[in-house]
């Protein structure tokens, strides 16, 4: 199937989300071609010894996002890696701060790269991180 249909189908639930998107309780929320956001709610379980989320929750996160948001343009067949992603830390998150989400959009999708663009924002659209991705593409 193509990475669309798998991505609607974990959104619908019809398919498990894979054992770190469970282990972290990311959640995947919206979908569409091009695009992936998913949410969390961070609490004590996601911070480090100074009190606030480790910043590999802010990297996962993206991670995710910007690796769905690329997968929602692979046609059937077609799989990707990460080669190279980079992370802005903004502020701490904190799970006081309630529910997070992680916007990502794919900035190009080409034969052989793939790059795109994300953003942790709290639901006033505060900024917590924000990152790229480029990926290769190739055929197994």
């Amino acid at each position: 199937m193509s990475g669309i249909e798998y991505l609607r189908k974990l959104l619908t639930g019809e398919l498990p989300p894979s054992g770190m998107v469970q282990l972290l309780g990311l959640k995947l929320v919206e979908v569409s071609e091009g695009r992936a956001v998913f949410a969390i709610q961070p609490d004590e379980h996601h911070y480090n010894g100074l009190g606030i989320a480790h910043g590999g929750l802010a990297a996962t996160l993206l991670d995710s996002a910007l690796g769905c948001a690329i997968n929602s343009m692979m046609p059937a067949g077609k799989t990707f890696t990460t080669l190279e992603m980079k992370v802005n830390y903004v502020r701490p998150i904190r799970g006081e701060r309630g529910e997070l989400r992680c916007e990502a959009n794919v900035i190009h999708a080409g034969g052989r790269v793939a790059t795109a663009e994300g953003r942790i924002i709290d639901e006033d659209g505060k900024l917590y991180a924000h990152g790229t991705a480029t990926c290769i593409l190739f055929r197994p």
